[in-house]
This record gives C-alpha cells, structure tokens and sequence, in this order.
C-alpha cells in the first residue's frame, strides 16, 4: 500500500493501545492512547463495522492537539495514522472487551 502522508511522517513511531471496548450491533465504542516520542495521548473512538472494520472515527481533546502541535507535528494526519492503526489491527488491546 502506498503511504499518502508527507515524507516526514513515514518514520514517525506511533503505538496504539485500546484500553476500553463497548461493542454495539454496529458500532463499537472504544478508548485508549496512543504514544509519539514517549508522549501519552488519550483518545475515544466509534468503530464502525466493529475493530478492524472498514471506518474508524478517532476524538481527541483541544488539549491534545495542541500538545501534538508542540512536536510539530500536523494533528490531522497524527489522527489518520492512528486510525489506519486501528482499521489494520496494528494495535495492542490492554483489556478485554465488554
């Protein structure tokens, strides 16, 4: 697959941890972190079509992006990358799901 983010994310080193999984008939509810450069951000998100389903719908807090903005690092496509984590099961689930 070829990889649609600029250059200078191909190396960037983001670990997705799923913390908390509330499955639905359609959607699962799921929260978590993900960490760049040691740095732990809390996220939730909707998984439609369950986990490594087809879309992901990632939320993270105003504080959040300005904390990745601090890294110089473009929020959005820090946000892509953890949902094409989660849509590729690239991922480590830290409970089980309820």
């Amino acid at each position: 697959m070829l990889n649609e983010f600029p250059e200078e994310y191909n190396n960037l080193d983001v670990d997705v941890s799923i913390k908390h999984v509330v499955e639905g008939a359609l959607a699962s509810k799921l929260s978590g972190y993900f960490l760049i450069y040691n740095n732990k951000f809390s996220f939730s998100a909707v998984a439609f079509g369950r986990i490594g389903g087809h879309n992901i719908n990632v939320k993270i807090s105003r504080t959040t992006v300005d904390k990745i903005r601090k890294l110089n690092l473009d929020p959005e496509i820090v946000i892509l990358i953890v949902q094409r984590k989660i849509i590729e099961g690239d991922i480590t689930i830290l409970m089980k799901k309820q």
